[in-house]
This record gives structure tokens, sequence and C-alpha cells, in this order.
């Protein structure tokens, strides 16, 4: 499986923390899993001002539903719980020094950072045959010229899963990344 994603490390999680992110939002990440690991994991970090995104983000990992709310969607979104999820608060030292810890990679686990992707992504070849493939199924009329407008795919991570939309002639369509597996 594809890993869009970097490795946390000591001084990305210090430069995150002088940004003032505060809040990090630990998950299971089998995207990033070997057969040599005991876990990969994933952290994203929130703001000050966005503690109530990280508790929803917090909420859609550990709620059985995977989004906290509405019974009637939960049955079709349902997704399985998270027992490794986990809010951090970088302002609580004992916290701030297990995210140090993360950082320094622990023998036998990977912990990535869900660091922003969007347009400037470059995805691998394989992928980029994929994206095409799934195009021409899903948007045969998406015909792009030599000197025209060109068809946008976005990488976008959103509660620690990826998406990609596509863009063109004021059309946008997203998707969740492991579709675009499927070509």
């Amino acid at each position: 499986m594809y890993n869009p994603f970097p490795l946390l490390t000591p001084g990305l999680l210090k430069d995150q923390v002088a940004r003032g992110k505060r809040y990090f939002v630990r998950q299971s990440f089998p995207r990033g899993y070997e057969g040599r690991l005991k876990a990969a994991f994933l952290l994203r970090a929130y703001p000050v001002e966005e503690k109530e995104i990280a508790d929803a983000h917090l909420a859609a990992l550990t709620d059985p539903a995977g989004l906290a709310g509405d019974t009637a969607i939960a049955q079709d979104t349902a997704r399985p719980r998270d027992p490794n999820a986990y809010l951090y608060d970088a302002a609580l030292p004992e916290h701030l020094e297990r995210l140090y810890i993360a950082a320094g990679q622990p023998f036998g686990y990977k912990v990535f950072y869900a660091a922003k992707k969007g347009l400037d992504w470059k995805p691998p070849a394989v992928y980029q045959e994929k994206m095409k493939a799934y195009i021409r199924r899903h948007h045969p009329a998406w015909r792009t010229q030599k000197d025209g407008e060109k068809i946008s795919i976005g990488l976008h991570e959103e509660f620690g899963e990826l998406f990609l939309t596509f863009s063109f002639d004021k059309e946008n369509d997203k998707i969740p990344f492991d579709l675009i597996e499927q070509y």
C-alpha cells in the first residue's frame, strides 16, 4: 500500500509545537505497516483553536459508528473501533514526553505524521496510471487540450483517511484513496 506521509521526527514534532500545534491525535495506520513491525501509527496535529475538530477526530476513531451522532447514518458507515486512538495535549509535559518518544521511532513501531499534501502532490507512476484509468471510466467527457485547462488531482487527509479530489472545468469528484488502488 502506498503511504504518502513522512515519519515523525523530533525536529518535525518540535516545529509543529512551535507553530502552535497543541493536540495530536494518534491512530492505527495500516498503510505504514510492514511485516516486521508490531504496529504503525499516524499522528495528526491540531492548533488550540481546533480542539473541537481534534475531539471529533478522536470520536470518529473510538465511536463504533465511525462518527458520533446519527444512528441511521451509523449503520452505513460503521467501521471498527481503533483501540490505539489517543489524544495528546502537548501542553502537558507527560504527553509531550510521550510524543518525543514516538518521534524517536521506538523499535518495532513506525510513527508517521499527517502532513498536508494537496495539489502539490506528485504521485508515483503506478498511481498516475490508476488515476488515468479512473478518470477514463468515471469521467469520459473530461478531455484536456494541449494549452487548455488541465485536470487537477489533490491528495487530502481527513481524520487520518486519505482522499483524492479530481477537478476539471468546474466539476469536482472526491473519492477515498483506497478506491484508486482497485484500478
